[in-house]
């Protein structure tokens, strides 16, 4: 789906990404790891088209059939919003020009979100862990593929952290592809099956074979419970 081989990218004389490799099938649930600057937001939004289309960036799928998931949603607090009309934004159309067929798919994707008894809330009075429900939903509604998502656990509590990755593993049973930064580790050992650690360089590890030399090397610096002492 996603073929990466050899990017390199800069801002000015600032080398973030040096000679990335990495070859992403929808058959993986992918964690990327990694330090603050280490080049993770950079990589998702090449991959994106949001900094440009580099030729050692290939993808087999359009750009309309990857959903993004970002860990904030930029908008004007003081102005209302749906639940139901921000899905609909996922259709990738002007505001209010949305079809029969955009309306009721959004309804579906409601409904197997289980988010059906948000629809007519304002979205500014959703918790934490609600509100990232209903941006997965947004990005489901262009019919992705692939889900792409930017630390979507970072500020919610641990209930409605385990709700999100047992939605989105339940998104990758049913065929949709998932690429996920998340700085917890220990999360992602249980649901990933692959860990790419990301520092200007990318190394992956394949899940559950390289597990104990995944721990070795970054297990502690992502604070992994019971093996870390910092």
């Amino acid at each position: 789906m996603i073929k990466i081989q050899n990017l390199c990218f800069s801002y000015g004389q600032q080398e973030v990404l040096h000679h990335i490799n990495l070859n992403y099938s929808p058959s993986s649930f992918l964690g990327i790891i990694g330090s603050n600057g280490g080049g993770k937001s950079t990589l998702i939004k090449l991959i994106l088209g949001l900094l440009g289309n580099p030729l050692s960036i290939q993808r087999s799928l359009p750009l309309s059939q990857i959903g993004y998931v970002p860990q904030h949603l930029s908008y004007n607090a003081n102005f209302p919003m749906r639940v139901f009309d921000l899905v609909l934004m996922g259709c990738i159309k002007p505001f209010g020009l949305y079809k029969k067929q955009d309306k009721f798919n959004a309804q579906k994707i409601l409904e197997k979100l289980h988010l059906t008894h948000l629809k007519h809330c304002d979205f500014e009075s959703l918790s934490g862990g609600q509100k990232q429900k209903v941006l997965i939903a947004r990005a489901l509604c262009t019919n992705a593929k692939l889900l792409i998502l930017d630390e979507p656990t970072a500020n919610i509590d641990l209930h409605s952290t385990i709700e999100i990755f047992d939605l989105l593993k339940t998104l990758h049973q049913e065929g949709i592809g998932i690429i996920i930064v998340c700085h917890d580790l220990e999360l992602l050992l249980s649901y990933a099956t692959q860990i790419a650690h990301l520092q200007k360089t990318l190394t992956l590890f394949s899940l559950p074979n390289q597990k104990e030399e995944l721990l070795e090397r970054f297990g502690c610096k992502h604070h992994i419970r019971g093996n870390c002492d910092a």
